[in-house]
């Protein structure tokens, strides 16, 4: 898959259709770049999402029995940092007497969003997971050293990779920093691609509040994000 450049000048008068063509144009530089290339499962998707601060392109894959739960229940996106932390502090799936909960966390529960949980039978029972896996992001960029500064704010969560669309200048340092943060470096000249250095890949260490909700807040721009299934060829 080719990436394809220059688009979205024809509508610049349209506002709206011309950030909708440079998110795809976004995309679109990042699938040609892992379309030679195994750093993501083939059946991910590309999505364009803002975290941290900072646009990226993820490549994703749905919980889909966590989706459509999601989706016959109503359930929207869990936002507060409490909430997701009682629900860690509760198995999947199995019931936990109520009488067990803390003062706090019974106020917690009192607040918990449509179909995160079900209070039954003086049980709690959780019933929300994580809805979505982020196997990489990558942020696009003409410069390599802003891009490898938004890339870190990445590390806690998933692997990293930045795309330099260009001409790689003082590499040497390039490669060493990308190195040291275990950040992939690509390089992308018109149909060329070359991975300068692998993404390092991702290990977590253990389950956060920050984790889960960095995953709820990209899994809610996902309905309304452009994405783009990776070529399987």
């Amino acid at each position: 898959m080719q990436a394809h450049r220059g688009r979205g000048r024809q509508f610049e008068t349209k506002a709206g259709w011309f950030m909708s063509v440079v998110a795809r144009e976004q995309m679109d530089v990042v699938a040609g770049v892992l379309a030679p290339c195994d750093l993501v499962p083939r059946e991910a998707k590309l999505a364009l999402v803002e975290a941290f601060g900072t646009e990226a392109v993820v490549a994703y894959r749905h919980d889909a029995l966590e989706r459509e739960r999601r989706a016959v229940e109503g359930m929207p996106p869990l936002t507060r940092p409490d909430v997701l932390d009682f629900l860690m502090s509760l198995p999947l799936g199995e019931p936990v007497p109520a009488g067990s909960l803390s003062e706090r966390e019974r106020r917690v529960l009192k607040s918990l969003p449509k179909g995160a949980a079900v209070h039954r039978d003086g049980s709690i029972t959780r019933r929300a997971a994580q809805p979505v896996h982020i196997d990489m992001a990558f942020v696009p960029g003409r410069s390599w050293e802003s891009a490898i500064e938004k890339a870190e704010r990445f590390t806690p969560f998933c692997s990293r990779a930045i795309v330099v669309d260009g001409v790689l200048r003082r590499k040497d340092d390039a490669v060493l920093r990308a190195d040291f943060y275990g950040i992939g470096l690509l390089t992308l000249q018109g149909d060329s691609v070359e991975v300068v250095v692998p993404p390092r890949p991702f290990v977590r260490r253990r389950h956060t509040v920050a984790g889960w909700k960095f995953l709820e807040d990209v899994h809610r721009q996902l309905p309304s994000a452009p994405s783009l299934r990776l070529a399987t060829g």
